[in-house]
């Protein structure tokens, strides 16, 4: 697939996705109209979207009890920051260790893989929003025992990174480590490790040097449902710590369908990015596209 093929598709993807969040949350804003005028109203709620879109330095939310006048911009930076950053620090994390981690298992005796593996299953059975209680209550157990606070497990008026981090980022990471030594396993039945192995080579040279390589393209051009992941993730560690980030934001101004619709595109682009530029990484390594 060319470059150029490749990123007409992409462009195309993203207005199609863009004009469809308009049509969602513009039909959502309608549905207390009568059927007669539901039509009418999509079309004019998606013309103040798209008059909105152009002008985004003019849009204002409105702030506090007295329901202030501020520039959206503004407003929006501080929250988007936080929640991004517990994301992107979350990707790398889960990213790197899954890789690493991956790599160590593939080095265990196979009756050793086994069980790291039944653990792993184990602990990904656990719901997410029971895993979060779970590890708040131990902090303040531990807290209670030791007079010792490790991490604040509420957020409050103040911005917190650690344990959001931690708590996004343990289930998706196992989800990622399955994949990644599931594809390992998958890799090393092909011809060329035979080939490696009959050359003497040793298994940590071919998984580093060769298998890793291969897995880290097919990683990159599926990374948008990590993205997901941590993104439904991060909505239920907002609301049991009381964070104040972006999730936060957008059910404050929900009733405010400009703004919303805004605010949708604004928490979409950096990861429809993001993972474009890996599956392009992956073309041009692999020369194709990746299944997604």
């Amino acid at each position: 697939m060319s470059i150029r093929f490749y990123l007409r598709k992409k462009f195309y993807q993203l207005l199609f996705t863009i004009i469809l969040i308009g049509i969602i949350v513009a039909f959502s804003a309608s549905l207390h109209t009568s059927k007669d005028e539901l039509f009418h109203s999509v079309l004019e709620q998606i013309k103040i979207f798209g008059h909105n879109f152009l002008h985004l330095n003019e849009m204002t939310i409105q702030v506090g009890i007295s329901s202030t006048e501020a520039p959206l911009w503004g407003y929006l930076k501080q929250p988007y920051v936080y929640s991004f950053i517990i994301l992107s620090t979350s990707f790398i994390c889960i990213f790197t260790l899954g890789i690493l981690f991956s790599y160590g298992t593939y080095l265990l005796s196979p009756q050793m893989r086994k069980v790291v593996k039944e653990c792993l299953f184990l602990l990904q059975s656990i719901p997410d929003v029971m895993f979060i209680f779970a590890v708040q209550l131990f902090i303040i157990w531990l807290y209670k025992k030791t007079n010792i606070l490790i991490v604040d497990p509420v957020a409050g008026f103040e911005n917190i990174y650690v344990l959001p981090i931690l708590v996004v980022s343990v289930l998706p990471g196992i989800m990622l480590f399955q994949m990644t030594f599931l594809a390992i396993e998958e890799e090393s039945k092909k011809t060329y490790v035979e080939f490696a192995k009959a050359k003497g080579l040793s298994n940590g040279w071919i998984l580093l040097r060769h298998i890793l390589r291969n897995v880290v393209v097919t990683l990159f051009s599926n990374s948008h449902f990590l993205f997901w992941i941590l993104i439904s993730n991060l909505l239920v560690v907002e609301l049991l710590f009381n964070i104040h980030g972006y999730f936060k934001l957008l059910y404050t101004v929900s009733n405010t369908p400009d703004v919303f619709f805004v605010c949708l595109i604004v928490l979409f682009l950096p990861f429809f990015f993001i993972e474009a530029v890996f599956n392009l990484v992956a073309i041009k390594v692999t020369g194709k596209e990746q299944s997604q």
